[in-house]
């Protein structure tokens, strides 16, 4: 894997969570999102990208150092610390400064300490009396379902790099199988609501299988290739949505393959930092935020939008520089290196 400084990955997650950003405002509005190609949302795209590029560099981290208890605590690092502290923003500042009901209740109610605790693991949608009058009502942080998502993906690329009975390259085969399989019929097992989150699976492996390919010696990479176009094949034609995953896959690994090998992008992101995660986990409720702020005061879009941005860059720019930033530099360092 390139250097990060050597390449435009922080560029385009930034890219990417401006895109949800943006996406999304329509959402919290009450009007249609905007599409890529009619193939899924722009916020869709957005996070499209999260997930194929997450599966690239996860696996090549755990390809480096294969060792679960560092591993997990390398993703847990990065993961948990900026979202406890969203979490506990939106309960103790935001829920008692929008919140309907009085302090007393609003403490009282099981739904308070519910979002709570399932803000730590979970998918958190809700705080007694918090933007019930809005568009879309009650919704505190819609961004928060995809986290859940990938962090069954870390867990799966853990289990199938534990494995060491049975070959490597058959395993991920079966993997990457598996995951096409699951995006073209998953639905029909566990139902339509969680087609976005089998697809999001399907696009971390193509990445994992990215990262693994590439890692291959070339003679190796080239016997991959039959495999790899069978397998864009079943994703094209298998199930329902074959034509739009597939351009979505397609259209996400030519930009993370663009911004692999660019690194103009790491000029502004080195001096920035990566505020990508912040900005991700902070929109949705700096949004909803504005949209009750401006009810009564008949914002434009345009309003809506730049506030809504210019809020969560700041926000996004002290996560990264105040906490993220401080709590990866505990991050175990490989066996190698120790």
């Amino acid at each position: 894997m390139a250097e990060p400084q050597k390449n435009s990955f922080d560029l385009l997650r930034l890219i990417a969570a401006t895109f949800v950003l943006f996406s999304h405002e329509f959402a919290i509005l009450g009007t249609g999102q905007p599409e890529v190609f009619a193939w899924t949302t722009l916020g869709g795209f957005g996070v499209s990208i999260f997930f194929f590029l997450s599966g690239f560099l996860v696996w090549t981290s755990w390809a480096q150092d294969p060792d679960l208890k560092r591993f997990f605590i390398r993703r847990s690092l990065r993961i948990f610390p900026a979202l406890w502290v969203a979490v506990l923003l939106c309960l103790l500042i935001l829920g008692l400064f929008q919140s309907s009901l009085s302090v007393v209740d609003y403490f009282e109610s099981a739904t308070t300490w519910r979002y709570l605790f399932a803000g730590v693991f979970g998918t958190p949608n809700e705080l007694p009396g918090v933007f019930v009058q809005n568009p879309l009502p009650s919704v505190v942080n819609g961004s928060l379902w995809t986290l859940r998502v990938e962090c069954l993906c870390y867990v799966s690329v853990a289990l199938l790099g534990s494995i060491g009975l049975v070959s490597k390259n058959g395993l991920m085969a079966l993997s990457l199988g598996l995951a096409v399989l699951a995006a073209a019929y998953g639905s029909l097992l566990v139902g339509v609501r969680f087609i976005p989150h089998l697809e999001m699976v399907s696009l971390f492996w193509w990445g994992v299988m990215y990262g693994y390919v590439r890692a291959q010696p070339a003679a190796q990479s080239n016997r991959w290739a039959v495999a790899i176009v069978v397998a864009l094949l079943a994703f094209l034609l298998l199930g329902t949505r074959g034509v739009e995953r597939t351009g979505i896959l397609v259209l996400v690994a030519a930009l993370v393959m663009a911004a692999q090998h660019a690194p103009w992008g790491a000029r502004l992101t080195d001096r920035l930092g990566d505020l990508s995660y912040g900005m991700y986990i902070f929109a949705f409720p700096v949004q909803q935020t504005v949209v009750a702020l401006g009810r009564s005061r008949g914002w434009t879009f345009l309003t809506h939008v730049t506030l809504s941005l210019l809020i969560t860059s700041v926000l996004a720019y002290v996560s990264w520089h105040a906490l993220e930033k401080r709590a990866l530099r505990f991050k175990p360092k490989s066996r190698s290196l120790a």
